[in-house]
């Protein structure tokens, strides 16, 4: 999940982290605890990430700012259910557990398809220009054999 912009990934790295603690927090106070301290993480980085993407043109802004929205929206419906007194701890359990589980499945493919953008955004207002990645290209089985 990393794109060259440590700030960036560092969020993203707390962010999974959360959602971790999120899928091991037991039913009840400690759920909740664990969904606050994921929403209020989420809420912040969202809020920095939302404040880039509306100074893009074009590209996936607009619906990158609407998976954003629609996460915390996800989180502020669970906190809700969970704040009630309508499931048995089991039930509740399972639901912190289930967006948990969501949430560490969506992350890794926004990080890439979304988020990478925001990091060349980001690279480009700092230098000017584009961030390069050189890696290694292993060499295909035809070139090998010329080698020898």
């Amino acid at each position: 999940m990393e794109l060259g912009d440590a700030a960036l990934d560092a969020e993203h790295a707390q962010l999974q982290g959360h959602a971790l603690r999120l899928l091991h927090a037991a039913a009840g106070e400690d759920g909740l605890a664990a969904l606050q301290a994921l929403q209020a993480h989420a809420r912040e980085h969202f809020a920095a990430e939302d404040a880039d993407l509306r100074r893009m043109e074009g590209g996936n802004a607009r619906c990158h700012l609407d998976e954003h929205a629609n996460v915390l929206r996800s989180f502020e419906e669970v906190g809700a259910v969970l704040a009630r007194d309508v499931l048995d701890a089991e039930a509740k359990q399972r639901l912190v557990q289930r967006l948990a589980l969501q949430l560490l499945d969506w992350l890794p493919e926004h990080v890439r398809e979304m988020d990478a953008a925001v990091a060349r955004q980001r690279f480009q207002a700092r230098t000017g220009g584009a961030p390069v990645r050189i890696a290694r290209v292993p060499a295909r089985r035809e070139e090998r054999r010329a080698v020898r």
